[in-house]
């Protein structure tokens, strides 16, 4: 659902529009979506045709979200590092939209290459975690030495967030915690990284009105924080999906 349509206005309106890049629509010359047929024997072959689907698709709704935006806000993607080829699917679709996208979100597992890649095109990258324990782990291993192209970390709420939401054996999903003491726990382990607070950690989850998160915007504890709008645009007039 976070198509070309969606994105595109979300960053006109001066936001950061993120397009799916996770086997992404292509459309035929009279519009049409490509349908996605794997008419391929072998199973490798049949990998193939779907990497190659996912990034044609991924780079015509950057293409497309660009242009609604107007040169306003900035369109970002996102790629699910657990998914078939995301190494390539990633490459792929930044060589091909060169200068039209800004930054890279990537959840789904422990990307420890986001930052590589995203170094490698010029682009930003923004890892998406649901605690300091796990970007400790990816800024130790690999984001320090990209840290000039961290603009910054996702923090998606295990218990708020939909889709792929990280817990550990150490938390319980039946007993919600309070998103506050864990983005301040993740906040400070971006300091003992010397990352500045001016790079935001972004609350993605239970968003819905900024109203709500008074008490987080220019607080201290927190440094900068940015807000993910998720299910909302999913509501609007530009959203793909259908009214029914």
């Amino acid at each position: 659902a976070s198509n070309h349509t969606s994105s595109g206005a979300w960053a006109a309106a001066g936001g950061i529009g993120t397009v799916s890049a996770v086997n992404a629509d292509s459309y035929d010359p009279e519009g049409k979506i490509v349908p996605q047929v794997y008419w391929q024997k072998t199973r490798l072959e049949r990998h193939e045709q779907l990497i190659q689907y996912a990034i044609d698709g991924a780079v015509e709704q950057v293409q497309r979200a660009h242009e609604i935006a107007g040169g306003q806000g900035a369109i970002n993607i996102n790629v699910l590092w657990e998914m078939g080829g995301a190494q390539r699917v990633l490459q792929g679709v930044l060589e091909r939209t060169r200068g039209l996208v800004a930054g890279v979100t990537c959840g789904a597992g422990m990307p420890y290459k986001l930052s590589e890649i995203a170094a490698s095109y010029n682009v930003s990258y923004l890892p998406i975690v649901s605690s300091g324990r796990a970007f400790r782990a990816l800024w130790k291993r690999a984001y320090s030495k990209a840290s000039e192209w961290l603009s910054a970390v996702v923090y998606e709420d295990p218990w708020l967030a939909g889709g792929h939401n990280g817990l550990s054996n150490a938390e319980d999903p039946l007993k919600p915690e309070d998103p506050y003491p864990r983005v301040k726990a993740l906040r400070e382990t971006m300091r003992e990284g010397g990352i500045p607070d001016t790079t935001p950690i972004v609350m993605a989850g239970g968003v819905w009105y900024l109203r709500d998160w008074n008490d987080w915007i220019d607080n201290p504890e927190l440094g900068s924080i940015a807000f993910q709008f998720g299910t909302r645009p999913l509501l609007t007039q530009e959203s793909p999906i259908p009214a029914g």
